[in-house]
């Protein structure tokens, strides 16, 4: 194969034809006239892509700036590689100085060894302007991540205030900028400035760079911080982290303990001999102790069982032990949801009471926390998290950890159907997208930062709302079976494998008001399916025995059982609440599940 022919291969395959001339000569200048065709891949260079900066430039004639290739292999890691230079106009020197001395379009082409490694970028060469006034950079500020990349332009506006392309000099602090104007954010975070200043060094223009370092865990939290035990009792322990921006964030510990044993999953179980021990949650080099304390004998009183304490499950416990008298106060998604004024005496009336709680802490309509934002009616963030920042009191926060430790507390719902949006029927977040699964992570993180060991959640029907994208920081979603959806072990089991998959808890509960097998006749009555009527056409209540068999199906697998929501009228009928009655004497005979992430 002759030189010429190898020549004219490698210059076919040049994705910009027209700098054939050019290339032409530099190619005869590279003394690599007999290298093999193949790449090298034992020695030498190895495989590997040529990226010359920057891409596109604006200079001004006699304007001197710099070109740079570098190599990134396969695997993505920058690599050195020799780079020849050529340019279609102008000139440039074999380190990469390149200037004109006329304006037009160029291209400077960078290649290195074999034909796979070359790059081109485009210079626009203007005339210097005299009656540039100002300059501006765009954007006039930028957030960017360590180590990532973001562009900057800089126009230059004239007396009329019409604009013109000119050439400047970049510079920049916290990273580095080439000729064109691309910033790559440096490995320490923290506010920076990119500076545009023009030719002849008379103006200038500066916006500020955040660079966002990436969060690391910074702390473990183990709680609770000490307990009293006594031989053989066991304990749950759950531990937090905290990362450098100071959001809690989900952690995986290894525990380790003394005066007894500890599960992989937090559970200690005391030994036989009193004293004071400890168990230790440690995570990437970075621990936190808990106090144990173990007493010689048991407390002269012991908690008392009621109905429930298994499973938990809500609305269809009693107050009395017999009426089945509702409880939905501190469960209620309605204007009567928790507040800061009354949760510390729902707290105590439940406790007293021995039922469960399931605070909305954020709860109430939606339209409590909609605005009028750019125009658009949608969430309003702060109206949230000012709501939620009502209950961050000393007082709250122990009552709360109090209650969460002793069970009465068994989670907070942070938010009632996320996936409701559009429709203009005021039940609305905004338009679709304004919710999302990992918006919602994060009101789960705000809630957490404030009550560490609180499990929170979200209330939506799983298959409704992004299925195929994964809570990472919520503890359990709260998910409402309806006769519409289908089989209810089908729907149960997709629910459930979806916890599994994501790593949260499933809180089951059914829609007695709403969720029996709808009425498609047109009649809408439902008497001839043995219920009544539902709040909406073409619903019909849920009968005695599908609340009974719906759940029998879904309160043994869950972490809790709910339902929307307690009727007088219904509870009034004999039949449906001996199914409730039916069903927490099921659940009473099972282990307690935590409403937590696994």
């Amino acid at each position: 194969m002759t030189y010429t022919f190898k020549l004219a291969r490698r210059l076919a395959v040049l994705r910009d034809y027209s700098v054939l001339t050019a290339l032409a000569l530099v190619a005869a200048c590279m003394g690599d006239a007999t290298s093999p065709d193949a790449e090298p891949t034992s020695a030498g260079i190895p495989a590997a892509v040529l990226q010359v900066s920057p891409q596109t430039v604006t200079i001004e004639t006699n304007q001197r700036i710099q070109f740079r290739g570098q190599g990134r292999s396969w695997r993505g890691d920058l690599i050195a590689m020799p780079v020849a230079w050529g340019a279609t106009g102008g000139a440039i020197s074999t380190d990469g100085m390149f200037s004109s001395s006329v304006a037009g379009t160029f291209k400077v082409v960078g290649r290195g060894r074999g034909w796979r490694h070359a790059d081109t970028s485009t210079v626009v060469v203007v005339p210097p302007s005299t009656d540039v006034v100002r300059i501006a950079v765009t954007p006039d500020s930028a957030s960017v991540d360590t180590g990532a990349t973001r562009t900057f332009t800089a126009t230059g506006y004239l007396a009329d205030g019409s604009t013109t392309a000119i050439g400047v000099t970049w510079s920049a602090t916290g990273g580095a900028i080439d000729a064109g104007g691309t910033y790559t954010a440096g490995d320490v975070g923290g506010s920076y400035r990119v500076i545009a200043t023009n030719t002849a060094g008379t103006l200038a223009d500066t916006t500020k760079v955040r660079v966002n370092a990436p969060a690391v865990l910074a702390s473990v939290i183990l709680k609770p911080a000490s307990v009293s035990l006594i031989p053989g009792e066991t304990k749950q322990f759950r531990a937090y982290g905290i990362n450098s921006v100071g959001d809690s964030v989900a952690v995986t510990v290894a525990f380790t303990a003394t005066g007894g044993t500890v599960s992989s999953g937090g559970l200690y179980t005391a030994g036989q001999t009193a004293g004071t021990f400890r168990v230790v949650a440690n995570s990437s080099g970075l621990a936190d102790t808990a106090a144990v304390t173990l007493a010689a004998t048991a407390p002269t009183t012991t908690p008392t069982t009621t109905t429930g304490q298994g499973i938990p499950y809500g609305a269809f416990d009693s107050w009395d032990g017999s009426s089945l008298k509702p409880y939905t106060e501190s469960l209620n998604l309605g204007p009567s949801s928790v507040t800061a004024s009354t949760i510390l005496d729902r707290i105590d009336a439940a406790r007293a009471n021995k039922v469960k709680l399931i605070l909305a802490m954020t709860g109430g309509s939606h339209t409590n926390y909609l605005s009028t934002i750019d125009g658009v009616y949608q969430f309003d963030l702060s109206k949230w998290e000012a709501r939620m920042n009502t209950f961050d009191t000393g007082t709250i926060r122990n009552a709360v950890a109090a209650a969460v430790a002793d069970g009465t507390i068994i989670g907070n719902v942070v938010m009632d159907e996320p996936n409701v949006s559009g429709g203009g029927d005021g039940n609305t977040w905004g338009p679709v997208g304004t919710m999302t699964k990992a918006r919602v992570d994060s009101l789960c993180g705000y809630v957490k930062a404030i009550f560490p060991t609180l499990p929170t959640g979200v209330t939506h029907a799983w298959q409704q709302f992004e299925p195929t994208k994964s809570y990472r920081v919520c503890d359990f979603l709260n998910t409402q079976y309806s006769s519409r959806f289908g089989d209810v072990t089908t729907w149960r089991d997709g629910a459930l494998a979806m916890g599994k998959r994501d790593g949260h808890a499933i809180m089951f509960s059914l829609n007695v008001l709403n969720g029996g097998t709808q009425d498609r006749d047109g009649t809408w009555d439902c008497k001839d399916q043995g219920g009544r009527l539902g709040m909406r056409s073409p619903n019909c209540e849920m009968t005695a025995q599908q609340v009974l068999d719906y759940g029998l199906a879904l309160g043994p697998t869950g972490c809790a059982l709910t339902m929307w929501r307690y009727d007088t009228d219904f509870m009034s009928n004999s039949a449906n609440r001996q199914s409730f009655k039916d069903i927490g004497a099921k659940l009473a005979t099972l282990s307690g599940k935590a409403c937590r992430r696994s």
